[in-house]
C-alpha cells in the first residue's frame, strides 16, 4: 500500500515516524534510507492566488469586459446555451453573426436591451455614430444623442448595422493578457539533496523513484478558460490544464527532474508566468474579488536517502 507523508519545506531532516517501511536501521555508506518503493513524500511549494484585478487586457479589467459583454450578447443565446463559446467566436462567423444578428432582434422589441445599448454607446462609440445621427461633437449631450439613437434604431437600417458591427468587433476581440506572478526565492536548503539524489532516468520503464509537481485550483469566475503555467526563467512548464467555474480542478502530474528543481531552487527571481485561453463565457453570474486559487505541490515517490 502507498505510503503517504507529509514534509515541510524546512522541515525535511527532522522526520520521525514508527513505520517498518522506515527503517532506520537500514544504513548505506552513511545514509538513512527512509521510505520503500511504495512511498510518497509531499510538500507545498506555492500558492497562487488570482485576484480579479489581475485579470485584465490592455485597455481595460476583466469586470469592464464583462460588463461590456453582457450589453453586447444577446439575453438569449444562441441554440438555448448558457454559455458564450469564445473559440467558437473567434473561428466561425456564422456563431458570432447568430449572437449579433439577436442582439439587434432584441433591441427592436426591448426597450431596456436598447436603452443600455445606446447608452453603452454614448460612452464609448459615440464618435463613431455623430456623423450617421448627424449630431455636431463639439455641443452634442447625453440626451440628445441617446434619445436620437433609440428613435432611429427602428428605421434606419444602417444604424442597426453599425451598431451589429460594433458590437462584433468587441466580442471577436475579447481576450485577456498573461499573468505574472513573482515568486521569489524556492529555499529547500539540504532537502534538494534528498528529493533528488536517487530519481529514475527520463527512460526507465515504470520508474519508482520520480519527483512531480501536482496540486490544484479552485475557480469561482463564469469563465471556462486553459492555463499553461511557466516557471521562468528556467522554462520549466506546468501541464496545461482547464479550469471551470465553481470548480476545485485537480492537476495532471508534471514530471519534473534533478536539473529542474536545482533550477527552481536556484532562482533569486522565480516567477511564474501564465498564458491564459478563454473557452467559455457564462453571463450573468457573479465576480468575486479573489477567483482563482492555484495550489502547487511538490511530490517524491520511492525512498528518500538521508545523508549522515
Amino acid at each position: 500500500m502507498k505510503r503517504t507523508l507529509l514534509l515541510g519545506l524546512l522541515g525535511l531532516l527532522t522526520l520521525s515516524c514508527v513505520d517498518d517501511a522506515y527503517d532506520l536501521g537500514r544504513l548505506d555508506a552513511d545514509k538513512i534510507a527512509l521510505g520503500d518503493d511504495e512511498s510518497h513524500f509531499a510538500a507545498p511549494l506555492v500558492t497562487v492566488r488570482v485576484l480579479l484585478d489581475d485579470i485584465h487586457d490592455t485597455e481595460g479589467s476583466l469586470q469592464e469586459m464583462l460588463a461590456e459583454a453582457d450589453i453586447w450578447l444577446p439575453s438569449q443565446l444562441p441554440g438555448g446555451t448558457d454559455y458564450v463559446d469564445f473559440q467558437r467566436l473567434y473561428a466561425d462567423d456564422e456563431y458570432l453573426g447568430c449572437l449579433t444578428s439577436a442582439l439587434v432582434d432584441e433591441m427592436g422589441r426591448d426597450e431596456q436591451k436598447l436603452d443600455k445599448v445606446a447608452d453603452l454607446v454614448w460612452r464609448c462609440y459615440k464618435r463613431d455614430f455623430l456623423g450617421m445621427l448627424g449630431l455636431p461633437e463639439a455641443t452634442v449631450d447625453k440626451a440628445a444623442f441617446t434619445r436620437l439613437f433609440v428613435t432611429q434604431f427602428a428605421v434606419r437600417e444602417e444604424l442597426r448595422d453599425l451598431t451589429e458591427a460594433t458590437a462584433r468587433k468587441f466580442l471577436v476581440l475579447l481576450q485577456v493578457s498573461d499573468l505574472d506572478y513573482e515568486i521569489g526565492a524556492v529555499d529547500l536548503g539540504e532537502a534538494l539533496e534528498m528529493l533528488t539524489e536517487n530519481l529514475d532516468p527520463a527512460d526507465t520503464p515504470d520508474p519508482v523513484n520520480t519527483l512531480y509537481i501536482a496540486g490544484d485550483v479552485v475557480s469561482t469566475l463564469p469563465l471556462s478558460m486553459i492555463l499553461s503555467p511557466v516557471f521562468v526563467p528556467t522554462g520549466l512548464q506546468i501541464e496545461p490544464f482547464a479550469i471551470a467555474p465553481d470548480t476545485t480542478t485537480q492537476l495532471e502530474p508534471t514530471r519534473i527532474y534533478a536539473e529542474d528543481l536545482r533550477a527552481l531552487t536556484g532562482t533569486a527571481d522565480l516567477a511564474i508566468h501564465v498564458p491564459v485561453e478563454l473557452q467559455r463565457y457564462y453571463p450573468g453570474k457573479p465576480l468575486d474579488k479573489s477567483p482563482i486559487s492555484i495550489r502547487l505541490s511538490l511530490h517524491k515517490t520511492g525512498s528518500l536517502h538521508v545523508n549522515l
